[in-house]
């Protein structure tokens, strides 16, 4: 089954993951880079993800005035640049395609609030369209997604507190909300009262839209105690029922996650991105080079793009997502 998914048959063929693109160095403030947020416009045939750096002890995050753009007009031969949303974006982090244009799941920062901002992907104007509940600062949106009728779920953890030192102390608990973009009703569906979620992170809907996966960091990946954890939640008409172990991962935490047509969820992990099937059974492991980590992923066709510490690249597979 695996093997059908990557095109090949013989038992020492390889699949081949394309190196496309390679990351400048961080500031040197930074204890690694991180490339998160990757979403596809068709319209544009181009892919955007934002940039972060993990900052060294003593040191704060510094807001990030540009994204970047890939290029796909031609599928041979990809171009890479920055481009610079205005107004910039303040820490960009998930990213989701809802008509036409893009929302961004910003952490914020010491003087701007934690916030969903749209972007017209063409014009690179943005706008700020979420960025409280009820009057309390978010903590650090992580993930963002948007289901065809105009809901949003979107993740709030602890990362701009505990990880980049970039934002206030939390004024809300960790957790995944609801955001119904046609009423503005908004309202916490997971993570505060059962206790489940410590930062919560990416997020991913099954192509019919009636489940919703969401990764789990933990404290760290170093931490056997940290969670670590895919769960996966029906979506109702008023929120999230029935959570369930989806997987566990045994090499670093999941971070980005995406799904296919053919109902397989793939996270992005240290040092590949995995592939499991409906069910959370792992069938195999796309490889990105040694010591790295795959942050996350977009579909573009049934091209799969990486989106890692310090590289982007791409691999073909005999299936689609969006």
């Amino acid at each position: 089954m695996y093997k059908k998914l990557l095109g090949i048959s013989g038992p020492f063929e390889e699949k081949q993951v394309e190196e496309i693109f390679t990351f400048p160095d961080p500031p040197p403030y930074a204890q690694r880079q991180i490339h998160d947020g990757s979403v596809y416009v068709p319209e544009e045939n181009a892919l955007f993800v934002a940039e972060l750096f993990s900052p060294k002890e003593g040191h704060s995050m510094s807001a990030i005035p540009y994204v970047w753009r890939v290029d796909t007009t031609d599928p041979a031969s990809p171009n890479t640049t920055k481009v610079y949303p205005n107004p910039p974006l303040t820490i960009a982090n998930g990213a989701y395609r809802f008509n036409g244009s893009v929302y961004w799941a910003q952490e914020g920062n010491f003087t701007t609030p934690s916030s969903i901002v749209r972007m017209d992907p063409k014009t690179l104007k943005t706008e700020v369209v979420k960025n409280n509940f009820y009057g309390h600062r978010f903590n650090s949106m992580n993930d963002v997604v948007i289901s065809d009728e105009g809901v949003a779920f979107f993740t709030d953890g602890y990362y701009g507190w505990d990880n980049f030192n970039d934002t206030l102390f939390p004024e809300l608990a960790n957790g995944i909300y609801r955001w119904d973009m046609r009423t503005g009703n908004i309202k916490m569906v997971a993570g505060a009262a059962e206790g489940a979620f410590f930062n919560p992170n990416g997020l991913a809907f099954s192509q019919d839209q009636t489940k919703l996966f969401i990764t789990n960091r933990g404290n760290s990946s170093s931490d056997p105690h940290g969670a670590r954890t895919i769960y996966v939640h029906d979506v109702t008409s008023s929120g999230l029922s029935n959570r369930n172990v989806f997987s566990y991962s045994d090499a670093g935490f999941p971070d980005g996650i995406k799904t296919d047509k053919d109902n397989r969820v793939y996270a992005a992990v240290t040092g590949s991105v995995d592939v499991y099937d409906s069910r959370g059974t792992l069938l195999g492991r796309i490889k990105v080079a040694d010591g790295d980590v795959a942050v996350n992923m977009a579909w573009v066709e049934n091209w799969l793009y990486i989106f890692s510490r310090n590289k982007i690249y791409r691999v073909e597979l005999m299936t689609s997502g969006h």
